[in-house]
């Protein structure tokens, strides 16, 4: 009967010793979670100014066509590339991936 209890006691110990380790491992993955909403607060941020500048472009590429008769082959390059940087942002917002987007990151080129 005293075995049983002594092994008892011994399992109660290393829980207790597991369940001490577990707030140590929530405040790690805390504090990483808080930098990463830090960080998509930024992306948030310049996501949507990127996106504000890409209509703006597109506008700007219109009056060119209308002006012109055809499209500005560089605005339009510059246009993808700011497009595919509006979706790394809402990719690294949406957690569909850990990689931060330009600055922390390089900028696409399509």
């Amino acid at each position: 009967m005293s075995d049983t209890s002594a092994s008892a006691n011994g399992e109660h110990g290393d829980e207790k010793k597991t369940a001490g380790d577990a707030p140590e491992i929530l405040t790690s993955e805390r504090k990483e979670l808080f930098f990463r909403f830090l960080f998509m607060l930024a992306f948030w941020f310049l996501g949507y100014i990127a996106f504000s500048l890409s209509i703006l472009l597109g506008a700007v590429q219109l009056v060119v066509i209308l002006i012109k008769g055809s499209k500005n082959d560089e605005l339009a390059a510059f246009s993808r590339n700011l497009i595919q940087y509006v979706w790394q942002c809402l990719a690294f917002i949406s957690f569909a991936t850990d990689e931060k987007p330009f600055p922390l990151g390089t900028f696409p080129k399509v």
